[in-house]
């Protein structure tokens, strides 16, 4: 469940004050240390702030403010993390969670429902995938540190506080300005998953963890199948603590993503999928009241590195391939072009792998290192 920090103190200060260890900005006159602007264990529905000093190098007593919808109902039950704007070049999930902020009731709900549409704002602001703030990578910085950057700061307050106690985190996310997905819920395969049900051995405590592993896989699966994307993706494992999915594989919590489009915005296709996944999971979970939309959905893998394609050369991108489609070895799947000499013949990129096309770069100038495409096996359960 989603609690507040225990230990409350305010002095003269009609606030709720934190336990956050002190940072600089936070002994300057007139500042206030890490907080959350309600009491969040009470129940009905609560619009408000997590608020943080933004440090000593940014706007000197200057706030940050991450909008937090908190929605518990009367009746216990689940407690459901959905959170969004990791980067902010990716505009899905904040507007879908805006929607879902302005909707949901709390007479509706039973347990709880924590919305978190923008971790990334100045992000979000500016359009920029990394925080403008201290050219940080927010995803990276999970599970954070109470003493760090600002974004790292940002990572262990939401960590703590809402990733942590949630008995599942949705994390929207899409392909950023630099890649559009076809649109997809996904888990990763667990660093320790097998793929099959741990079984008994002499080996007790290992059986013990592959199990929770597993049930934890098949918690994330049954909460994929129930958003109803177009398209149900296993993608790789995560390095523990190394994101947000790592740390919080790590904090033994089931986790669900999306990749929804992308290409640095937002269309009403993707917001249309988007919202009614979200519905169709808090549905499935029985935190929220009503029907589950039942969509077809196709279940893909991404299994490693080797269905990742990068580019080797300079050029300009020219698809020959759609999003989704069927593709087979040998087949044209795209080419990089030199503009700068019409004379010089294309370099042309052959699909490497049967599969489907998951995903591809969305901006035309390339260099070598960019990501291009992912593919992925269709499967059968």
């Amino acid at each position: 469940m989603v609690h507040p920090h225990p230990d409350v103190q305010a002095i003269g200060l009609d606030v709720d004050l934190s336990d956050t260890l002190e940072t600089s900005a936070a002994s300057l006159l007139g500042t206030l240390d890490t907080h959350l602007s309600f009491d969040a264990s009470q129940p009905g529905k609560h619009h408000g702030h997590l608020i943080l000093p933004s440090g000593a190098h940014h706007d000197g007593q200057g706030h940050v403010r991450l909008p937090v919808c908190v929605i518990r109902g009367e009746t216990s039950g689940p407690c459901i993390t959905l959170l969004s704007g990791v980067h902010g070049d990716e505009f899905e999930g904040p507007l879908t969670l805006h929607q879902l902020a302005q909707e949901l009731s709390a007479d509706r709900i039973t347990g709880c429902v924590t919305l978190l549409p923008s971790l990334n704002v100045a992000g979000l602001q500016t359009g920029l995938r990394c925080s403008p703030l201290d050219n940080l990578d927010l995803d990276q910085c999970f599970p954070g540190t109470p003493v760090g950057t600002i974004s790292e700061r940002v990572a262990y307050e939401v960590f703590e506080r809402f990733v942590r106690p949630a008995d599942l985190v949705v994390d929207l996310r899409s392909g950023g300005s630099s890649l559009r997905f076809a649109a997809s819920a996904a888990v990763r395969f667990s660093a320790d998953h097998t793929g099959q049900k741990a079984g008994r051995s002499r080996h007790a405590k290992r059986d013990i963890h592959q199990q929770q592993s597993w049930d934890r896989q098949q918690t994330s699966e049954a909460a994929m199948i129930a958003f109803g994307a177009p398209n149900s993706v296993r993608l790789p494992p995560s390095k523990r603590n190394s994101c947000l999915q790592g740390a919080t594989e790590a904090a033994a919590t089931p986790y669900l993503q999306t990749e929804l489009g992308g290409g640095g915005n937002a269309s009403a296709e993707t917001l249309s999928i988007a919202h009614t996944g979200c519905c169709n999971l808090l549905r499935h979970l029985g935190v929220l009241d009503g029907e589950i939309q039942l969509r077809a959905t196709r279940m893909l893998e991404v299994r490693d590195a080797s269905f990742y394609l990068h580019a080797t050369t300079h050029g300009m991108l020219c698809p020959h391939a759609r999003l989704g489609q069927e593709i087979y070895r040998g087949d044209p799947l795209l080419a990089m072009v030199n503009l700068e000499d019409s004379g010089a013949p294309p370099h042309l990129i052959r699909v490497p792998r049967n599969g489907v096309l998951l995903a591809l770069r969305d901006r035309g100038p390339t260099k070598p290192g960019d990501l291009l495409a992912i593919i992925a096996d269709e499967v059968h359960g």
